[in-house]
């Protein structure tokens, strides 16, 4: 801990969906890893935040867009 370095600011999760990673304020916009406030201690944490994140934020884009193409919306 003497050596840890701690990450703050960002978006505020209070600002995004946590099922989604989408914002609540920008539909389609997906926020993942440290671009968030979430802050703490490095060490593996910030990764495992960034890969989860990730998955989730990847997961519901790409559901999104599929939905788009098959209501025929434009890209």
């Amino acid at each position: 801990m003497e050596e840890a370095i701690v990450t703050a600011g960002g978006v505020s999760v209070k600002e995004i969906d946590p099922r989604t990673m989408e914002s609540k304020l920008v539909p389609g916009l997906f926020f993942a890893g440290e671009v968030m406030d979430v802050s703490g201690y490095t060490g593996g944490y910030n990764l495992q935040i960034a890969w989860s994140t990730g998955a989730v934020a990847g997961n519901a884009a790409a559901a999104r867009s599929r939905m788009n193409e098959t209501d025929g919306e434009a890209q």
